[in-house]
């Protein structure tokens, strides 16, 4: 480019002095000539550099590119294979639908927990979820008080019920759970579920019925002894003792359910699901005993007997178990 400059120099010089014969010295022409070439290169130079700039950002050569094997294999990694198909980008799971589960059939639970409330709450819940029909302001406040003759100030119940609200959430169709039916008359949402009711209408379903099934499904939600932990003075030994007896009615028709259908260790598992509700019921020892046997286990024959023993001793007047269970169990060692 240089020498290109330089030859366009001394061109313009030889020019310059063809074109002005006999008017100027041949030297002087020349050197004009020579000046005006000088100013060409300069006007050349200053040109070139922005002409390359404005070049920027333009593909680069072919020698600066990437190689065609290369382009080629990122074009057939970027290219779906045929006939794959995208792996679907996974849905989040929906949040849980608001629930108030209410267990007594063992330790007092809300939503399957112990202690999820302060007592005072957990007693106010207890309290309506036994009253399908709900309770009235007045009755609430004798029930909630220490005794029948010191009932709660009618402003500590307003707030109790207010803290509780906070506590439980609202429902799924955003009403509370703790309902104001008027006329001072308050009721659990309608959605509420206590495990007692569940258990009262599967029972009654399978004892009329003679259904395992439904007996099954009852007694899976026992888990110890009826009210444990409520220790309120209005919750009276009568209905406990009420639902303890109907625990242990299913367990035992579940049980001779299974002995007639020949599936002993199902009557052994019905038997002490119903012995964890009430361990004196001696007619599950005797169904236990029976179901042992007819297992050709001896051994639990003979520990289930010395477990009904050690029971019946500290519940029992004399201390000892009735006559009818000493019979099953020596005619089952007898054959």
């Amino acid at each position: 480019m240089a020498l290109s400059l330089v030859s366009l120099a001394i061109g313009a010089g030889h020019l310059a002095a063809a074109s002005f014969p006999g008017r100027m010295p041949g030297v002087a022409v020349f050197g004009a000539g020579m000046l005006t070439g000088a100013l060409t290169v300069a006007l050349a130079g200053w040109f070139r550099p922005r002409s390359q700039d404005s070049g920027a950002g333009q593909p680069p050569a072919a020698s600066d590119a990437a190689p065609a094997g290369a382009v080629e294999v990122r074009a057939r990694q970027a290219r779906p294979r045929r006939g794959a198909v995208a792996s679907p980008v996974p849905a989040e799971p929906p949040p849980p639908a608001p629930s108030l589960r209410i267990g007594v059939l063992g330790s007092l639970t809300i939503n399957g927990q112990a202690g999820a409330l302060v007592p005072a709450q957990s007693q106010l819940i207890v309290a309506l979820a036994l009253n399908r029909d709900g309770l009235s302001n007045r009755k609430l406040r004798v029930l909630l008080g220490a005794d029948s003759g010191h009932p709660k100030p009618a402003d500590s119940l307003r707030q109790l019920i207010a803290r509780t609200r906070r506590a439980l959430g609202q429902a799924g169709d955003g009403r509370e759970w703790i309902e104001h039916l008027g006329h001072g008359q308050y009721a659990l949402h309608p959605d509420t579920r206590v495990d007692w009711r569940e258990f009262e209408t599967l029972t009654a379903e399978g004892i009329s019925s003679a259904g395992a099934g439904p007996l099954t499904e009852a007694l899976n939600m026992i888990r110890g002894q009826p009210f444990t932990g409520c220790y309120y003075w209005w919750l009276e030994p009568a209905m406990v003792d009420a639902v303890t007896a109907r625990i242990v009615a299913a367990a035992e028709t579940l049980a001779e359910l299974s002995l007639a259908g020949r599936h002993p260790a199902a009557a052994v598992r019905a038997a002490r699901i119903g012995l964890t509700a009430d361990p004196s019921a001696e007619q599950l020892w005797r169904i236990m005993m029976r179901a042992e046997h007819a297992a050709g286990n001896l051994a639990g024959v003979r520990e289930a007997w010395g477990r009904c023993l050690h029971v019946v001793s500290e519940v029992a007047a004399d201390g000892q178990p009735d006559s009818a269970t000493s019979a099953v169990y020596d005619e089952l060692l007898a054959r």
